[in-house]
């Protein structure tokens, strides 16, 4: 329906010089626009989008993979050993150096 039109992506800092009539009706038209069609879901997606590059979103993903299997061979091996043998550490207790009095 309205999947091409980007009219309810974020808006960028306005200008600071005066707009001139034609800018102002534009704007006021685009924002009506997404006003009027901002139940549909192609407009929702459009406006909720941020471009994020390549590289972060590349190494976010592998970052995520590699916490899941760290979590899934944590398991394992406490599935897998005799009982007592390994103890479970929670996340926030991994981090921890060393207490201070």
């Amino acid at each position: 329906m309205i999947q091409t039109c980007a009219c309810g992506r974020h808006r960028p800092q306005p200008k600071l010089d005066k707009k001139t009539a034609r800018e102002e009706s534009a704007l006021q038209y685009r924002q009506t626009l997404v006003k009027k069609f901002e139940h549909l879901p192609a407009v929702k997606r459009i406006s909720k989008s941020r471009k994020i590059p390549r590289v972060i979103k590349k190494q976010t993903a592998i970052a995520q993979i590699q916490k899941e299997s760290a979590e899934r061979k944590q398991s394992n091996r406490v599935k897998h050993s005799k009982p007592g043998t390994v103890e479970f550490k929670s996340e926030r207790q991994t981090t921890v150096l060393r207490k201070v009095d």
